[in-house]
Order: structure tokens, then C-alpha cells, then sequence
């Protein structure tokens, strides 16, 4: 590994930590192998890392890099604590946990929510009676998002509908084809309409390969592994791009937008910071993880010409998980009912669904609740539920990155320009900040 990644502090990995083993099977149960290693690990650098935040200058970027680094170990704590808790201490640790993950990560505004629950709402309606569509599914819908309708008649879901801002999208997508485009070529010439997990990796590693020879030689730095899960993930602080060996297969649609928004996006910007010489620009700067994932998203459409529905279902899913609109939490269990029946219903809608998908469709949206429900049993009790919210940061963060590329498109830069700007470090392209500790890394 090169000298450049290693750190004398390791960084808290908290998605490692509060990974479920069991993900995507249904249990009953959420288990966590690593958690309890990981926090006794480290206990052991904990002064140091407390040392340097007491160290930083106030005010600064470092100050709060190293806050949020102790605000991690806190929050696997808390998740400890929830798993560990009996009847009677059980609630304050689930409101402790999904306090501390709002603080990190944030959490969806009830407005947009209810938004974008009347719209799906009003869009649903039209499909009663419809035979090509599963009437018990739509009325478990209908059912869920009836209480949280919003009040207003020119109730609208701000989702990017302006035309500047999808021909932005537009534009940059051949920005990123002009210059990548043997990588997505790569998907075309398989022949294959499906890839599985081994079949993606053999993928991510010829366009690796690619980019050693044709892009930068530092791609020599990085490499292709394995990790528990179901999602591919990218570690700039070891440089590798991580593909579970068990992950279901991805459509070739899928395949080259998970090039784009994890090879181009994630790994490129890690890349590019180390050259600055700031390893906190290679691996993220404090505040950086909106705009980060959502450039990810906005990547992904770029390059398919549609939005990835995951950044909409993650949202609106971690609302209702959260009570958001109305209050009431839902428990794991009830957010895979409504998820798996909009799943099912958007499927008939399309025309894509088969009755030889329902077993992959389900372990999918598993899969998909259970990133809500890390770090907490995850149990299907009256008892309160840890909610992790860091997965609003697709939705948000393409809103956000959607705005920024038409207005610096608006000023006269070229899709090309805004591109290799955005591709420099893992910074938010917004945040004054940032950009001044780019400037001053390159500097």
C-alpha cells in the first residue's frame, strides 16, 4: 500500500461496524459481528484521537474532522448500548442512537416528504382497478400514505423537473463519456445483459486496468476486493473498491452506472485528493458526503439518461422508518411491506416485473431496510428502533448537485470544466470552506 494512505489515528469506520452479518436474509434479528471488535480497537487510539481534536485550531476544518471522528466512536457506543439494552433501558438508547444519527447525517424535512408522498399518492390512485396491477399490494400503499397527504392543493415534488437542470445532467454525461467512454464500452462489448458479482468484478478490474494505461498511473494504487454485504463501496483510505462476493446481479444498465458513480465519482475524487497532498481531501472532508453521493446519483443519470429510484426510496423510507409526517415510528418489518409493495407495483407499472424475480426482489429490498435499521436489532416489537440516516445524503445531495452544475453551466462553464473541478477531491463543491482548502492544498 502506498506510504500516502496509511495514518497514524485509524479513521472509525462505522459502516463496517454496524454492518448486519445477517443483511438482506429477513431474519428477525439484525447481528453484528464486528461492532463490538471495532470499538474495543479503537478504544486504544482514543486519546490520541482526542488529543488532536484539543489540538486543532478553532474554527477550523481539522476541528471538525476530528470532532466528527469522536462523534463516530460515540455513535457506535450508542449502538452497543441498543443492542446490548434490556426492557427497560431499551427506548432511551434507540432515541440516543437515532438522536446521534440525525446529528451526523441529518434527517429528511416533512415537507418534502409530504411532497413526495402526494404525489406517489395521487399517481397510485389512477392505478385502481388496473388488472395488470397487484390490488392487494396498491392498497398497502394507499393505506400507508393516506394519513400523511399534504393539505395544499398545488402541493408539487421539487425533484429536478426544471429543463436547465436535466439538460445540465445532460451535458455532463458526455463530459464524462468524452473522456471515459472505453470503460462504459466495457459493458457493451460483454455481451451480457446481467452480471453477476463475479462477473461485475471482472468488469471493475478491466476498467481499472484501463485507467492504469490510459488515465493516471496512480491508478496503480488501487484495487478491486471483497466485503461483506450487499453493496459495492468504495474505501479511499486503503484504495480499494469493494464488491460483495453475494451481491445479486446488476442488470448491464445497473453495471455502468455503478462504474460511474463508484469508479468515476468515489475512487476518482479519492485518487485525485491524495495528489494534493491533504489525505482529508482524498478520504472527505467534514460535511463532504451529501454532495459526494449525490454528484454519485447525478453520475449515474448521466450516464443512463434516468434517475437511480434508489435515491427516492432511500429517502422516503427513512422517513417513514423515522415517523417523519406523522409521528409514528415504523418498525423494520413494516417498512419492508410498503417498500416491497411499491417495488411490486412500480414493476407491473413498468411492465419489468416477473414471478421468477419475487425471491431476488425480496432479498433486494431486504437489503435495502436493513441499511435504514444498522446498528439496532431491527426487531419486530412494540419497542423503539435506532433509525440510521445517513442514506438521505442520495436524495439531498442530487438536489444539491443538480443546482450547483446548471448555475456554474449558467456563469459559462463548460460540462468538461465543471467536471475535472469536481473530480479533484472529495469536497463540497458549496461549502466556502472547502473549496478555500482545495485551493490551498494545490496551492
Amino acid at each position: 500500500m502506498s506510504e500516502k494512505s496509511k495514518t497514524d489515528i485509524p479513521l472509525v469506520k462505522v459502516l463496517e461496524a454496524i454492518q448486519p452479518s445477517n443483511s438482506g436474509k429477513g431474519e428477525p434479528v439484525l447481528t453484528y459481528a464486528a461492532l463490538g471488535r471495532l470499538i474495543k480497537e479503537y478504544e486504544t487510539t482514543h486519546r490520541a484521537r482526542e488529543r488532536k481534536f484539543w489540538e486543532s485550531e478553532s474554527g477550523t476544518l481539522n476541528e471538525s474532522y476530528t470532532a466528527r471522528e469522536l462523534a463516530f466512536e460515540y455513535f457506535l457506543h450508542t449502538a452497543k448500548k441498543l443492542i446490548d439494552a434490556d426492557d427497560t433501558t431499551r427506548d432511551i438508547w434507540a432515541d440516543r442512537y437515532t438522536q446521534a444519527s440525525i446529528e451526523l447525517y441529518g434527517e429528511p424535512d416533512k415537507e418534502e416528504v409530504t411532497n413526495l408522498i402526494t404525489e406517489e399518492y395521487q399517481a397510485l390512485l389512477d392505478l385502481r382497478g388496473n388488472e395488470d396491477i397487484s390490488q392487494t399490494h396498491l392498497s398497502i400503499l394507499l393505506e400507508a400514505y393516506g394519513p400523511m397527504l399534504a393539505t395544499r392543493a398545488d402541493s408539487q415534488v421539487d425533484i429536478i423537473d426544471s429543463l436547465h437542470e436535466r439538460e445540465a445532467i445532460h451535458e455532463y454525461g458526455k463530459a464524462i463519456l468524452a473522456k471515459y467512454k472505453p470503460i462504459f464500452d466495457l459493458v457493451e462489448e460483454s455481451g451480457k445483459t446481467e452480471f453477476s458479482a463475479k462477473e461485475l468484478h471482472t468488469l471493475f478490474e478491466k476498467a481499472l486496468d484501463w485507467l492504469k494505461k490510459n488515465d493516471d498511473p496512480d491508478w496503480k494504487d488501487w484495487s478491486i476486493g471483497e466485503a461483506k454485504g450487499n453493496f459495492i463501496f468504495v474505501k479511499a483510505d486503503n484504495m480499494t473498491i469493494n464488491i460483495p462476493p453475494h451481491r445479486e446481479a446488476a442488470s448491464a444498465q445497473e453495471a455502468r452506472g455503478v462504474l460511474a458513480h463508484e469508479l468515476l465519482v468515489h475512487a476518482l475524487r479519492g485518487k485525485n485528493g491524495y495528489k494534493t497532498g491533504d489525505k482529508e481531501l482524498a478520504t472527505g472532508v467534514a460535511g463532504y458526503l451529501s454532495a459526494e453521493e449525490g454528484l454519485g446519483i447525478l453520475s449515474e443519470e448521466a450516464i443512463n439518461g434516468k434517475l437511480p429510484e434508489k435515491a427516492y426510496d432511500r429517502y422516503l423510507d427513512i422517513a417513514l422508518a423515522l415517523g417523519s409526517v406523522d409521528g409514528v415510528q415504523k418498525t423494520r418489518q413494516e417498512v419492508f411491506e410498503i417498500s416491497f409493495a411499491r417495488q411490486i407495483v412500480r414493476g407491473q407499472k413498468n411492465g419489468t416485473l416477473r414471478d421468477t424475480d419475487m425471491p431476488t426482489l425480496e432479498r433486494r429490498v431486504w437489503g435495502h431496510v436493513d441499511r435504514i435499521y444498522r446498528g439496532s436489532p431491527g426487531d419486530n416489537t412494540n419497542a423503539k428502533q435506532g433509525i440510521f440516516t445517513k442514506d438521505i445524503a442520495y436524495y439531498v445531495g442530487y438536489k444539491l448537485m443538480a443546482q450547483y452544475i446548471t448555475e456554474q453551466m449558467t456563469l459559462g462553464k463548460s460540462a468538461s470544466e465543471i467536471f475535472e473541478y469536481l473530480s479533484q477531491a472529495k469536497i463540497d463543491p458549496t461549502n466556502k470552506e472547502h473549496v478555500a482548502r482545495l485551493n490551498s492544498a494545490k496551492s
